[in-house]
């Protein structure tokens, strides 16, 4: 049988009882998890982190969708992965062991015992947003790792654990929210680390993506808002399709909030004609691993992705710097002083030879700062889990297993 279910494989506290004596489960649960779910974007990173969990039967998991400005998608996703679900009214009086979120919002609402917090992006490299900062605009602080998001109305810290990706991130957390260091640990980037697993099978994911031999495949990637890739450069689709040789293939993924805000259906109208022309496109919700596994060339904004494209290797053509919504001590930032920047006068062969020219500083960069444990944090993680829950960790190691190979949407979706 599975491994989550050798319950001999581990020691239990002793004298614990189990906490939900229902006579409805056929795996008595010793511990309940609530995952908290605000968007579809927080969705995919906590996947990414759940399967810790998932193959202990004595730990009960359920998936409560949060209200949030952002949240559209979150109910379909999570009935399309037949995960155990939960209104939020109901999940809000519930009485839980631990929660786990991907965003702070509303998270100390849910009745639980424990909290714990991941950043749904590659670390904390954005500052808050100056349409939604109620301040002055030089005090901007980095989304994440601030007072207004860290503590309550009492100025505790809202979670007794706040994961931090890589210890420069500590610095920022010191200055901004000193009250939440006590909170934070630094368990890496189980994203990151399921992109390295995803690596070695290139071949799969370019199969599986449709990509032909000896084509050269150009990844594209957009996150939200007016200073993404698509709001500031909306002719580049069009432009790749038609100055890139016929044997370059190009596929866009973007962050799910760009489909949420407007509607898919919106979405998918707007790319009808660069579709038409030969343009592929991840669907909302799909995982991103498989196609940096499967890319030659990204071309990206600020989004975290870019960030994973630089750290797996993958040249990295920037299609722009939103310089003001940007931490200038991240990540983020240090890659973007290294890399080209999409230029509308120089053909786009040239500007990808220019990526390639730059790939091993971008490299070199992305890959020492986007995680401090990279290939451990599955490890780091769980450890942490099981000592929150106050339980003792299965003596077997965890499993990263590779990505699933993202779905494109399909050309019915046009009428064709």
């Amino acid at each position: 049988m599975a491994n989550g279910l050798r319950r001999n494989l581990r020691k239990r506290v002793k004298n614990s009882k189990p906490e939900d004596d229902s006579n409805w489960a056929t795996f008595p649960t010793r511990r309940r998890v609530v995952i908290a779910v605000h968007t579809v974007a927080a969705a995919m990173r906590l996947k990414d982190l759940v399967g810790l969990l998932d193959e202990d039967p004595e730990i009960g998991l359920v998936y409560t969708a949060v209200p949030d400005r952002l949240g559209d998608g979150v109910t379909e996703l999570l009935r399309k992965w037949e995960v155990k679900r939960m209104r939020w009214d109901e999940a809000a009086d519930g009485d839980y062991d631990l929660a786990i979120g991907a965003s702070l919002h509303r998270l100390g609402e849910l009745g639980a015992k424990r909290a714990f917090a991941i950043a749904h992006g590659s670390g904390y490299n954005k500052r808050w947003p100056s349409w939604a900062w109620f301040r002055s605009e030089e005090n901007r602080p980095t989304y994440g790792l601030d007072r207004e998001s860290l503590l309550d109305k009492a100025g505790r810290p809202v979670v007794d654990a706040l994961n931090l990706s890589h210890i420069d991130q500590w610095e920022t957390l010191k200055r901004q929210c000193p009250e939440a260091t006590t909170a934070a640990m630094v368990g890496g980037d189980p994203s990151f680390d399921r992109l390295r697993v995803s690596l070695p099978s290139r071949q799969y994911y370019r199969d599986a993506l449709g990509v032909r031999n000896g084509q050269v495949l150009v990844a594209v990637t957009s996150t939200w808002g007016q200073q993404s890739l698509l709001s500031r450069h909306p002719g580049l689709l069009a432009r790749l399709l038609r100055e890139l040789p016929a044997n370059h293939k190009v596929i866009l993924t973007t962050h799910p909030a760009v489909w949420f805000e407007h509607g898919p259906q919106r979405i998918r109208t707007l790319l009808r004609d660069v579709c038409s022309a030969g343009l592929d496109v991840v669907e909302a919700g799909e995982p991103w691993q498989g196609l940096l596994a499967a890319a030659d060339y990204l071309i990206g904004d600020h989004t975290s992705v870019s960030v994973y494209g630089a750290a797996s290797g993958l040249p990295l053509l920037l299609s722009h710097f939103a310089v003001d919504d940007i931490d200038g001590q991240s990540v983020m930032a240090e890659l973007a002083h290294l890399s080209p920047h999409l230029d509308d006068a120089t053909p786009l062969a040239e500007q990808l030879a220019k990526a390639t020219a730059a790939q091993a500083g971008q490299q070199e960069v992305a890959g020492a700062r986007v995680s401090s444990v990279p290939d451990r944090s599955a490890s780091v993680l769980r450890k942490k889990f099981y000592e929150l829950l106050e339980l003792d960790e299965p003596d077997v190691d965890p499993r990263v297993e590779r990505a699933a190979p993202p779905r494109l949407m399909k050309h019915e979706s046009f009428g064709w």
